[in-house]
């Protein structure tokens, strides 16, 4: 088996590429498959790699799969609008992995045109109470749009990793115009805020409709779910002070 994607009969032409994989915070799967319901996507191609983990996946009807990464489309011909999603179960385990794949997608952007490949997923950082966007372009041009959009760029130094920094090293000496959005994330749970605000600054990029009402709900289960943790801790941290507050008084007495 090799790195391959099969195709529909489905062919973009000159679309915008979304690349959503699995990352930190989950945030980059959760814009990919916030813009694949809202807009109604439909699947036009599979990548499949024996870099991907070494497992079968079994679905609820108990028939087993491999691991892939899934290509949705989108279009709106009277606006002259196409765009690809690409999510998936998993990132390569390996670097070499990680080329191969990030440069099949780049080969598959060339052969259909792509205008423009936005990578998404999360940036790792102790202090999100402000909730920041950080991006990456591949020109000026599209830097100082990121800017005028409210994206942070000021994190020189920075690695972007995995497929999302790869696709635009490998995109820029090919001039493919490309972005990457990062949202601001702990990493430690899936992350809707975070892929909340990136899906803000896709609709002024791209000009479409997110319905938000799915990814809310998510939020709020997120807020429920950290607040029950929250109090769990305390309980526990409570009874841990009073055990060692009792052997305490044991002892001296």
């Amino acid at each position: 088996m090799k790195t391959m994607i099969v195709e529909k009969k489905t062919k973009p032409h000159e679309p915008i590429i979304i690349e959503g994989l699995p990352g930190l915070g989950s945030v980059g799967r959760i814009v990919a498959h916030e813009i694949i319901r809202s807009l109604k996507a439909k699947k036009i191609a599979t990548l499949y790699s024996p870099t991907f983990p070494y497992y079968a996946l079994v679905d609820s009807r108990g028939l087993v799969r491999l691991p892939r990464n899934e290509f949705y489309y989108w279009s709106n011909k009277t606006e002259g609008k196409e765009i690809v999603i690409i999510t998936g179960d998993c990132q390569p385990k390996t670097s070499t992995g990680q080329y191969e794949v990030a440069d099949m997608i780049i080969d598959y952007a060339i052969k259909y045109s792509a205008r423009l490949i936005i990578t998404v997923g999360g940036y790792s950082s102790a202090n999100i109470d402000e909730g920041k966007v950080y991006g990456a372009a591949t020109s000026i041009d599209l830097v100082k749009k990121l800017t005028e959009l409210g994206v942070t760029v000021d994190r020189a130094g920075i690695p972007v990793v995995g497929i999302s920094g790869l696709i635009l090293g490998l995109a820029k000496p090919k001039r493919l115009n490309a972005i990457c959005l990062l949202g601001e994330t702990s990493g430690y749970t899936p992350d809707p805020k975070a892929a909340k605000r990136i899906l803000t600054i896709l609709v002024k990029l791209l000009g479409v409709e997110i319905d938000f009402t799915s990814i809310d709900s998510h939020i709020l289960r997120m807020v429920d779910l950290e607040s029950k943790i929250g109090q769990a801790e305390e309980k526990i941290n409570l009874a841990l002070k009073g055990e060692v507050e009792r052997k305490s008084v044991s002892y001296i007495s």
